[in-house]
């Protein structure tokens, strides 16, 4: 009888979660681009968290306006690390989803053409805990 080799162990997935703070001229300019429909400072996310999946290097990104009348786009913030968002731009929500039948299919709540895994793909240790009924993530 041969034995089963183990299966490797792959390590999980996980959101980048790099963090930066949007200047305030970055707030007063996301309002200033795009005006309608208006937005009051509150609804502009300024404590950002890189929402890709874990990477080495490249560009960090997170949503930093929702828009209702947009034809499926979003503002997000870009940064490099070690520095402060110095670019917004408006772009197109990604169109995956996880397929899962049901009405349990789960969107990927990135931008089009995002680099690494979709959102569904991999997991964010802070939001998990907050759900899960604590206050923080590993």
């Amino acid at each position: 009888m041969n034995p089963v080799p183990p299966t490797p162990l792959t390590a999980p997935r996980r959101i980048c979660a790099a963090a930066a703070t949007l200047p305030l001229q970055l707030v007063v300019l996301t309002q200033d681009l795009w005006p309608d429909p208006p937005a009051h400072p509150i609804q502009i996310v300024t404590r950002l968290r890189c929402a890709l999946e874990s990477h080495e290097s490249g560009p960090h990104f997170d949503l930093v306006r929702e828009l209702d009348d947009s034809d499926g786009c979003e503002v997000w913030a870009q940064w490099k690390t070690g520095r402060e968002p110095s670019t917004i731009a408006l772009l197109r929500d990604c169109p995956a989803n996880n397929g899962t039948p049901g009405g349990a299919d789960e969107a990927c709540v990135l931008f089009a053409g995002h680099p690494g895994g979709h959102s569904y793909e991999f997991t964010d240790p802070e939001y998990d805990a907050i759900r899960d009924g604590g206050t923080r993530g590993p």
